[in-house]
């Protein structure tokens, strides 16, 4: 038993890492390690399910062309061009920014007075522009959810095609995290009429489209609660078949399992567990903060996937606390057998 304890460790990742803690515990329990089932992942929810209608207001070609007045004529022939119409999110987030922001401009330009004193043609425009500004206002909230939620770079970052988040999920996600609290930062700014960074912006979703995290993140909640429900089992199982110690007195298989409880369990599993479930807070919570600035009520595709993968009282990460609870009560039922429980003497 003593050489279960001696090998070194692997440690290369999540999975090799609770391998190696199942091996140890299966073999010094004297049980048998099942293969693991295939636990389903949750995929991110197609885009045609996701993307908005945005009411595209037409200007019409007189009203287009009295844009002028407003300095806007090439700005809007840029964005209809075929360019503009394929162009990135970054692009379009600015485009909506730089419009908004020189009608709004524009239609300032017309005070009470000058109203007053306009001809029909002018308060035409006047009126035209009112309708346009307001049209913008009102498709801002399904512009801004198509060009993050619903975007090509959002859903590769949920992708679950890739593997888990790594031994250190909180750090990996730092990159990840500040890009979605870059582009919470670009929709704050474009509902307050301000100008957005499109060069910040364009870095965001670059970072983004290269980065598979919350896919990842996810996959490493499932595979730490199959990981967890299996070693709960393996304690289960031979405690149920016969007790670990006899009046509570130690025995050499028991000393070993304590062993593996601290040096194992505690030093490796234990400490990773910490650290993935501050990363799915964290990530949680810069998510969260995305869809609170959408200004839109998230459609039932996106609600079900957020109910399963990003909520923490429910779906994956309320299954990965419940695991880890019940496999620390496991661990203290099979360590009160033998008096053994942290703390106490081992002698």
């Amino acid at each position: 038993m003593t050489v279960l304890i001696a090998g070194c460790s692997a440690t290369d990742g999540p999975t090799a890492r609770f391998d190696d803690y199942l091996t140890r515990l299966a073999r010094t329990l004297g049980q048998d390690l099942t293969p693991p089932a295939p636990e389903p992942r949750r995929h991110y929810p197609a885009r045609r399910l996701l993307l908005r209608t945005v009411e595209t207001p037409r200007t019409g070609w007189i009203g287009f062309f009295k844009l002028h007045r407003c300095g806007l004529v090439n700005l809007v022939s840029e964005r209809n061009s075929i360019l503009g119409r394929v162009a990135p999110p970054q692009a379009r987030l600015a485009y909506e920014a730089r419009l908004l922001a020189g009608l709004t401009r524009c239609r300032d330009g017309f005070d009470r007075d000058a109203l007053a004193t306009a001809d029909d043609d002018d308060r035409d425009f006047v009126s035209h522009l009112d309708e346009l500004i307001a049209l913008k206002h009102q498709a801002r909230g399904a512009m801004l959810w198509n060009q993050t939620f619903a975007s090509a770079p959002m859903a590769h970052l949920f992708s679950v095609a890739g593997g888990d988040a790594g031994l250190a999920p909180s750090l990996a996600g730092r990159a990840p995290r500040a890009a979605l609290a870059q582009l919470t930062s670009a929709a704050r700014r474009l509902r307050a009429d301000k100008p957005v960074n499109e060069t910040a912006l364009a870095e965001a979703y670059e970072t983004l489209d290269a980065s598979e995290y919350g896919g990842g993140l996810q996959i490493s909640a499932i595979e730490a609660t199959a990981a967890l429900e299996r070693a709960s089992q393996l304690i289960r199982t031979r405690l149920a078949a016969r007790p670990l110690c006899f009046n509570n007195k130690p025995n050499r298989r028991a000393r070993v399992l304590r062993t593996i409880l601290l040096e194992i369990y505690g030093t490796g599993v234990q400490s990773y567990l910490a650290d993935l479930v501050r990363a799915g807070r964290l990530w949680r919570a810069a998510v969260d903060e995305l869809i609170a600035v959408q200004g839109v009520t998230p459609d039932s595709a996106f609600m079900r996937y957020r109910d399963h993968t990003l909520r923490a009282n429910g779906g994956v990460w309320a299954d990965l606390d419940a695991a880890i609870e019940q496999h620390t009560q496991d661990w203290q039922h099979a360590m009160r057998q033998c008096d053994l429980m942290p703390g106490s003497s081992v002698d």
